[in-house]
């Protein structure tokens, strides 16, 4: 909360305070929890979270004690994400960069040499077209565990790729080689995630 409340701008609060309410972070932690079934329990993970927002996703999984990790990189196109993410996080960071949050377009976003994801997270794929995210999805190496959340909130103007169904979420985010998938119910929308192999 320090984070939030240290935003000088106005419009960048209220977006990072959008992340705090309690549909957003029951998503969150509903993933968290889902993940931490199909994750090896005996090696430390890389995790690269896309859309990353203001780092609240990743704290959740550098706090679990069921998802050890390695790195962790949380990635928006935002440039004000990036400062708040990395304290929110501080505790993480710590010299080796254990959590680092970083703007970039995930389209061309380059993955780190010597940091090879052993997952990639997507919570925010109702915020971009197809074609984006085919883009996205293209340059994830094959093997590497996905996870995506999206939802059926079309009332939302930020919101160009809703879903109708599971189903259709399934369908519009290459869903292959399935693990699990679900819905959580919220007062106002439905959110879908599948977790799989790509």
């Amino acid at each position: 909360m320090n984070a939030v409340r240290g935003i000088d701008c106005h419009e960048a609060r209220t977006r990072a305070l959008d992340a705090l309410w309690l549909g957003q972070l029951s998503s969150k932690g509903w993933l968290v929890n889902h993940l931490a079934d199909w994750v090896p329990e005996d090696r430390a993970l890389n995790i690269y979270i896309f859309g990353g927002w203001i780092g609240i996703l990743g704290s959740m999984i550098c706090q679990s004690e069921l998802i050890k990790t390695n790195k962790v990189r949380s990635i928006d196109i935002d440039p004000w994400c990036e400062s708040i993410a990395d304290q929110v996080n501080k505790n993480f960071e710590m010299s080796d960069w254990h959590f680092k949050a970083v703007t970039a377009d995930m389209c061309t976003y380059e993955y780190q040499s010597d940091i090879t994801p052993d997952i990639v997270i997507n919570t925010s794929t109702e915020h971009v077209t197809q074609g984006v995210y085919d883009s996205w999805y293209s340059r994830i190496p094959q093997g590497t565990m996905v996870v995506a959340q999206g939802n059926n909130f079309f009332n939302c103007d930020e919101h160009v790729r809703c879903s109708n169904s599971l189903a259709e979420f399934k369908t519009q985010n290459c869903v292959s080689n399935e693990l699990w998938s679900g819905e959580l119910n919220t007062d106002i929308y439905t959110r879908y995630m599948s977790i799989w192999r790509k």
